[in-house]
C-alpha cells in the first residue's frame, strides 16, 4: 500500500533533475506501439480508477469543469503560453456547458478537449516566435538580474495569466532570465557569460521536449504518426481527468512511474551510471554506481563523455532525449560509445542490464558527542521496500545498532524533514522499533473495509530521549510515524510548526510485478488515523516544540492543493479491543500482544513546558538564527555558514542543533527526576524508621 509522495514531477525539492539525474532504466509500460494509448482507453482506466476510489464512483458535472482547469495548469504552470482571454472559456463553464461536455465524454467524445489543444498548439508557435525575437538581444538577457518573483493574487498560489502580449512577452523574458541565472549557479558566471548562445541552446531544447509533446511532433519538427499522436492526447486528458478526483489520484507517464517505482523499491534495471549535463551541451559520466555493469565492465571512467547509444548519435539532443533512450525497455544490452577526456579515441562498451539495488539516499547515520556518550542522528529520506531484503525498517534498525556500538547512546534524533512518504507497511515497522506493541495505523477504505496496522514483535529496539525531527515537507508514511510515537508519549516532536497534511492511502499500479499494460496511475482509496485517532489530513501533526527551518514559511502542504479529502477523527484505540481480530488467533493475540501492549508515557509531555522555555531562550539569543528567521518570514530563506575545526565553511542546520540541546535537556531532566525520585524514597524511608521507632 502506497502513502504517496507530495512532490510534482516537474520541480521536486532536490529538483533539476535535466540536470543530474540516476539513469533509471525499468521495465517501462508503455514502449513498445502496441502498448500506445487509444482513445477507447479513457472510460477503461477511468473505471478502474473510479472502482478503488475512497468517495467518488463517476465523473460528475464539477470533474468535468475541473478538469479542464487541470489540463491547463499542467501544461502552463508558470502562464507563460496563455492568455487570460484565450482560457478563460475553458475555465469558466456554465453548468449547461459542462452538462455537454460530461455527455460527450460519456459517449466517447472528446471534441473540446481536442479544441483546448488546439489553442494550446497556436500559444506554442506564439510562444516560440516571441522567444526568437527575446534572443537576440542576448546582452540585455545575460546581464539582467532574476526579477522578484510575481505574487499570486487572492491568496492563490498560482500566478494569473497575462492579460496581453506585452505581459505574456515579460513573463517569457523572466523565465529566460532565470534559467540564466541559474545555470551560472551551477557552472559559475564566466562560463555561462562565454556560451551565451548555447545557454539559449540548452534553454531552447529542454523547453521544446514539452511543447512538441502537445504539438505532436519529434524534436526536427516532423509530425507523429496518427496513432502516437492518440497516444500523446489521451495521456494529456487522463492526467487531467485522475487528477481531478482528489489531490493524489494521478496518471503516470512511463518516465513518471519510473521515477515513482525508484524511490518505492530502491532499485532499478539498468547499466549503473549516473550521467551528468555540461554546460556546453555534452553529457558526461558523473559516476558509477558500484557493482552495477558499468563500473564491473571497468571500461567507462567518471569524466567520459558519453557520444553514442546503441549506434545512435546522441550528440545535441536534449538531457531529457538521452534519458528516453536509455530506459528503453525493448533494450536489455546496450552499446554506449565514450570519450576520454584528452583523447579522440571512441571507445565502444557492451552492456547489459541489471537489478541493481540503490545504496544512497536511504539512511543517514551521524552523532554528537556529550559528556558521557553521544546523541544519535539518523535520517530517513523514504518508506521503501524492495528485494534483496532493502527495507526502511531494516536499515533503521542497523543503524540504531550501528549508533549502540559507535558509544554510550544517550539520547536519538529521527530526522524525518524532507521524508515524503513511501509504503505504509513500511511507517508500520519502523514506528514498531520504538514501542512494544500496539495499533500504529487504523485505515478506512473505500469498500467500508477497516483494517488495523499493529506492531506485534513485543520488543523495542530503542528506548530513550526520542526527538523526531519534522518540516512542512514531512508527509504521508512519515507523518504516520512522527504521529503514532507522538500519541503513545515516546517522542517529542520537534521542528516546523505542522507537516504536510497527506493522510491518505493510495494504491498503486507501478510496482506490480509483470506490469505490462498501459493503465500506470495511483488512486486515493482510503484515509489512515494512528491510535489517537487523529489523522494528519491538512492538518498535518504540530511540534510539540517549533523551531522553524526553511519550509515553515512556505506555502507548501495538503492546505494549498485542489481538491482534497477532508479531515475527521474516529475513536482512539489505544486500549486495543481486538474487534478485527478472527476468534481463531484471539488466544494468540490474548497470550503474546497485550501482555506488553504499549501504554503511554506522559513523562515527556511534562517537560515541554521547561523545554519550550529553553528553546526559546537559546533561538532568541542567537542572532545567526535570528538573521536566518528575519529571511524566511520575507520568503527569502538564507544559508548561514561556519566554519569546522579545519576552517572549512559548512551550512549552519539550526533546526538539528536545536534538537540536540533539547535532547541534551531532555537527558538532563530525567536525570534530576530520577535523583528526586531516589532522595524522596530516602527522605520516605528515613520517615517511616522515625515513625516506628521508641526508646
Amino acid at each position: 500500500m502506497l502513502l504517496d509522495s507530495f512532490k510534482d514531477y516537474g520541480g521536486d525539492m532536490k529538483g533539476l533533475r535535466y540536470f543530474c539525474f540516476f539513469l533509471l532504466f525499468f521495465y517501462s509500460s508503455m514502449t513498445f506501439a502496441e502498448d500506445l494509448l487509444k482513445v477507447d482507453d479513457i472510460h477503461k482506466i477511468m473505471k478502474q480508477i473510479f472502482d478503488q476510489h475512497v468517495s467518488q464512483k463517476e465523473m460528475t458535472r464539477d470533474d468535468i469543469k475541473n478538469s479542464f482547469r487541470v489540463y491547463v495548469d499542467k501544461f502552463d504552470p508558470k502562464r507563460m503560453y496563455l492568455l487570460e482571454s484565450e482560457v478563460y472559456p475553458y475555465l469558466n463553464f456554465s453548468d449547461a456547458q459542462a452538462d455537454v461536455v460530461l455527455l460527450d465524454y460519456k459517449r466517447g467524445r472528446y471534441n473540446t478537449f481536442e479544441e483546448l489543444n488546439r489553442s494550446i498548439q497556436r500559444a506554442i508557435v506564439r510562444s516560440r516566435l516571441i522567444r526568437k525575437k527575446i534572443e537576440t538581444d542576448l546582452t540585455t538577457l545575460f546581464n539582467t538580474a532574476p526579477k522578484v518573483a510575481e505574487k499570486a493574487n487572492n491568496g492563490d498560489i498560482k500566478l494569473q495569466f497575462p492579460k496581453d502580449l506585452e505581459a505574456l512577452q515579460q513573463r517569457i523574458e523572466n523565465e529566460l532570465i532565470k534559467f540564466i541565472n541559474l545555470e551560472k549557479g551551477r557552472f559559475g558566471n564566466k562560463i555561462v557569460m562565454d556560451s551565451q548562445a548555447r545557454t539559449i541552446e540548452m534553454f531552447e531544447k529542454k523547453i521544446q521536449d514539452d511543447e512538441n509533446d502537445y504539438l505532436y511532433q519529434n524534436e526536427k519538427g516532423t509530425i507523429l504518426p496518427k496513432e502516437q499522436q492518440e497516444n500523446l492526447f489521451v495521456m494529456h486528458l487522463l492526467k487531467a481527468l485522475a487528477s481531478t478526483l482528489d489531490a493524489h489520484t494521478a496518471f503516470y507517464s512511463e518516465s513518471e512511474a519510473s521515477d515513482l517505482k525508484m524511490r518505492l523499491k530502491k532499485e532499478f534495471e539498468g547499466v549503473g551510471i549516473t550521467l551528468k549535463r555540461q554546460n556546453d551541451g555534452t553529457i558526461r559520466v558523473d559516476s558509477l554506481l558500484s557493482g552495477g555493469p558499468a563500473a564491473k565492465s571497468g571500461l567507462i571512467k567518471d569524466g567520459d563523455t558519453l557520444l553514442q547509444i546503441n549506434g545512435q548519435k546522441i550528440t545535441g539532443d536534449s538531457f531529457e532525449k538521452v534519458m528516453g533512450l536509455m530506459q528503453n525497455r525493448k533494450e536489455t544490452d546496450l552499446v554506449l560509445t565514450v570519450q576520454r577526456p584528452g583523447s579522440k579515441e571512441l571507445i565502444g562498451v557492451p552492456l547489459r542490464k541489471e537489478e541493481i539495488t540503490v545504496q544512497g539516499d536511504r539512511v543517514d547515520v551521524a552523532s554528537r558527542k556529550i559528556n558521557d556518550g553521544i546523541i544519535g542522528i539518523i535520517t530517513l529520506h523514504s518508506f521503501y521496500q524492495g528485494a534483496n531484503g532493502v527495507t526502511s525498517e531494516e536499515d533503521v534498525r542497523k543503524a540504531i545498532t550501528q549508533l549502540n556500538q559507535a558509544g554510550n547512546l544517550k539520547g536519538l534524533i529521527l530526522d524525518l524533514r524532507e521524508n515524503s512518504g513511501g509504503f505504509l507497511g513500511q511507517a508500520v515497522k519502523v514506528a514498531g522499533l520504538f514501542i512494544t506493541n500496539g495499533v500504529i495505523v487504523i485505515s478506512k477504505y473505500f469498500n467500508g473495509e477497516e483494517h488495523y496496522y499493529r506492531d506485534l514483535d513485543g520488543k523495542t529496539d530503542y528506548k530513550g530521549p526520542l526527538v523526531i525531527l519534522t518540516s512542512r515537507a514531512t508527509a504521508s508514511a512519515a507523518e504516520i510515524v512522527a504521529q503514532a510515537l507522538q500519541d503513545y508519549g515516546v517522542a517529542l516532536i520537534v521542528g516546523d510548526e505542522t507537516t504536510y497534511g497527506k493522510g491518505t492511502i493510495q494504491n498503486q499500479t507501478v510496482t506490480g510485478e509483470g506490469n505490462k499494460g498501459v493503465s500506470l496511475f495511483k488512486v486515493t482509496v482510503g484515509k489512515y488515523y494512528t491510535v489517537s485517532g487523529k489523522t494528519p489530513q491538512i492538518d498535518g501533526v504540530k511540534a510539540d516544540i517549533v523551531v522553524p527551518g526553511i519550509f515553515n514559511f512556505q506555502h507548501l502542504g495538503e492546505q494549498y492543493l485542489d481538491y482534497t479529502v477532508k479531515n475527521d477523527k474516529i475513536q482512539n484505540e489505544y486500549v486495543d479491543d481486538l474487534s478485527d481480530v478472527t476468534p481463531n488467533l484471539r488466544t494468540w493475540f490474548l497470550r503474546n500482544y497485550m501482555p506488553t501492549l504499549q501504554r503511554r508515557d506522559y513523562s515527556y509531555q511534562k517537560m515541554i513546558p521547561a523545554l519550550k522555555v529553553n528553546s526559546a531562550n537559546r533561538l532568541a539569543t542567537n542572532k545567526s538564527f535570528q538573521s536566518f528567521l528575519q529571511q524566511a518570514q520575507l520568503g527569502r530563506p538564507i544559508t548561514i555558514f561556519s566554519r569546522d575545526k579545519s576552517g572549512t565553511p559548512q551550512p549552519m542546520d539550526f533546526q538539528l542543533d536545536e534538537a540536540v540541546s533539547i535532547v541534551q535537556d531532555i537527558i538532563g531532566m530525567a536525570q534530576q527526576q530520577k535523583s528526586n525520585l531516589i532522595v524522596n524514597k530516602s527522605e520516605k524511608e528515613i520517615a517511616l524508621k522515625s515513625a516506628f521507632s521508641y526508646d
